[in-house]
């Protein structure tokens, strides 16, 4: 039991010497709303920023967020509702099928449609631009009929799988 405790603590000394202060950004609270054809999104759909500036850092970043169940999330980049560094980013959306208790995902219920960066750099709504203030999103995503159609079938095969959220590309 010690030696597993001298362990850990020797671990920790050695994380907090690698990454010093000067070697991450500061970083500025982002928050959002995210609904779906007017409704709040449920809780699970994950909401990345992709920096359109050049990253030299050693470490590069990665914000995203999740939706809780009133479409609501906070940005994370290094620590937990953190933010995200003074930047501009396209941000995409999708939302992973969760398979049970399994900490892998499925496919993406929106079919890849608001996971594109490229598509999303010409629609202003998936630009923020995150300054010392912060930054507050609101996307409503609208699907098509199709979407609309695999997201409501989706929800229904997951309700009967016991699945939360989403659909797997196989169709079973």
């Amino acid at each position: 039991m010690r030696f597993a405790a001298v362990t850990l603590g020797f671990s920790l000394v050695v994380a907090l010497i690698g990454c010093s202060k000067d070697e991450i950004r500061k970083t500025y609270p982002v928050t959002g709303s995210l609904t779906i054809d007017g409704q709040p999104a449920e809780a699970g759909v994950l909401v990345y920023l992709h920096p359109k500036f050049e990253e030299k850092d050693k470490y590069p970043i990665h914000p995203k967020g999740e939706t809780d169940a009133n479409g609501a999330f906070q940005i994370t980049t290094y620590n937990t509702n953190d933010g995200a560094p003074e930047g501009s980013y396209v941000i995409t959306v999708d939302y992973p099928q969760r398979l049970g208790l399994s900490p892998h995902f499925g496919g993406d219920l929106f079919q890849g449609a608001f996971a594109n960066t490229d598509a999303n750099q010409a629609k202003p709504e998936f630009q923020v631009a995150v300054g010392p203030q912060g930054a507050t999103i609101k996307l409503d995503l609208r699907l098509t009929p199709a979407q609309r159609s695999a997201f409501e079938a989706a929800k229904k095969q997951a309700a009967n799988k016991g699945l939360q959220g989403g659909f797997n590309l196989r169709g079973n």
